[in-house]
């Protein structure tokens, strides 16, 4: 069956919905050379916007010496995590440029304190696999060098029309907050880049943001440009839905769209993933809201074991304050009177502990209210629909 929302894969721009303006304005900063933190809740795009339609866009301008240089940090926890990897980013980046290969190697003697390793193809397809060792054969090469051998390819003092051209992407940056010295050991590294060197942070946590790039001490503080991405207009996304919905015979207007989009957290990927569900039962025509209830129920019922696996897996308090939030959905003070009577036998310091680490962990999120408020919530909407059914 044709399958007509997109979600769990990088998004083609075909099936990408708005961010227009910040998509144009992205652009131009990556074509000026500039330092770029993007912000926005987890799968809302932020990954596809750069890595998979404006990234391209770059690299198709000037394809031979254009590199984009990728990393995720997101499982990191030490330094040594994150040089592997940006070696390993590195690695397939350059593995990538069949032409690096075929127009000879002089490029290579640009490498300072690191080795070039190849290795041809067993299948005789393709040019085989180019990766970096440190000068004691270590397949990890510390990311500060790595970063000066990356401004060395790009600034060829002796031929600077042949230099490469590098678009550096750092996935999930906050999570460098967790590790000692990496705030400032990155910042010290990017900041020696070449001023023409694009370099883009996204970031999903937004304590964990506020940490690594709003404290006035902190090594990142007032870097870069800021791209915050924010719920997509509900009647633009009414319109993108429509447009799917049509080719089944199905349809959907804006007031059942903007019931579904808020039940949903005005999270695409899960939106996009519910409508898939909706678009594959042909007895539904036109969808109302008791529709969407009925199946948000459907979609629980066939994945209850999972969330009822999710739920075992915390202790007694923290499922009280798990509850407590699914209930009123969205709290803006956790720690108020209001909440703390909803999660009785666990003190005011007892739920700080819990809701900081629920945040770690991702199963909870903080987001900022347009007047400056913190606003919490269940980060998986259908979680938090599971546990007001069923829990």
């Amino acid at each position: 069956m044709k399958k007509y929302f997109e979600y769990d894969r990088l998004i083609g721009e075909n099936n990408f919905c708005n961010f227009s303006k910040e998509k144009k304005t992205l652009h131009n900063h990556i074509d000026a050379g500039d330092c770029v933190k993007i912000y926005g809740p987890r799968n809302f795009g932020k990954t596809s916007l750069v890595k998979n339609i404006l990234a391209p866009k770059w690299e198709s301008e000037n394809r031979d010496n254009r590199i984009i240089l990728y990393a995720d940090f997101y499982s990191v926890e030490s330094l040594e995590n994150i040089s592997i990897e940006l070696t390993k980013g590195f690695n397939k980046a350059i593995s990538a440029k069949k032409n690096l290969f075929d127009k000879g190697m002089n490029w290579v003697k640009s490498l300072k304190n690191i080795r070039p390793v190849w290795q041809p193809s067993t299948t005789g397809d393709g040019i085989g696999d180019f990766s970096i060792r440190t000068e004691h054969n270590n397949e990890i090469v510390d990311f500060e060098i790595l970063f000066e051998n990356i401004n060395n390819l790009s600034c060829n003092k002796k031929n600077k029309k042949k230099g490469l051209e590098f678009l550096i992407i750092l996935d999930e940056f906050q999570e460098i907050a967790k590790i000692k010295r990496a705030e400032a050991k990155l910042r010290n590294a990017l900041q020696n880049l070449a001023s023409n060197i694009p370099v883009i942070i996204l970031g999903s946590k937004q304590h964990l943001l506020s940490q690594v790039f709003d404290r006035p001490k902190a090594p990142f503080y007032s870097w870069g440009y800021t791209i915050e991405l924010h719920p997509i207009d509900y009647e633009q996304y009414n319109n993108y839905l429509n447009e799917r919905f049509t080719q089944i015979n199905q349809s959907i207007d804006l007031e059942t769209s903007t019931y579904l989009q808020n039940k949903l957290n005005r999270i695409p990927e899960a939106i996009n993933r519910f409508c898939d569900f909706i678009a594959r039962d042909s007895l539904i025509t036109n969808i109302s809201k008791e529709i969407v209830d009925l199946k948000i129920q459907e979609f629980i019922d066939k994945s209850r074991s999972l969330y009822e696996n999710n739920y075992t897996q915390f202790n007694k308090n923290p499922r009280k304050v798990l509850l407590a939030l699914a209930k009123a959905r969205v709290v803006s003070a956790v720690t108020g009177q209001k909440f703390l009577k909803e999660v009785p036998s666990v003190s005011k310091t007892g739920v700080s502990d819990i809701v900081k680490t629920l945040l770690d962990d991702s199963v909870i999120s903080r987001d900022i209210s347009s007047d400056g408020e913190f606003l919490y919530r269940i980060s998986d909407p259908f979680l938090r629909e599971f546990l007001i059914r069923y829990k």
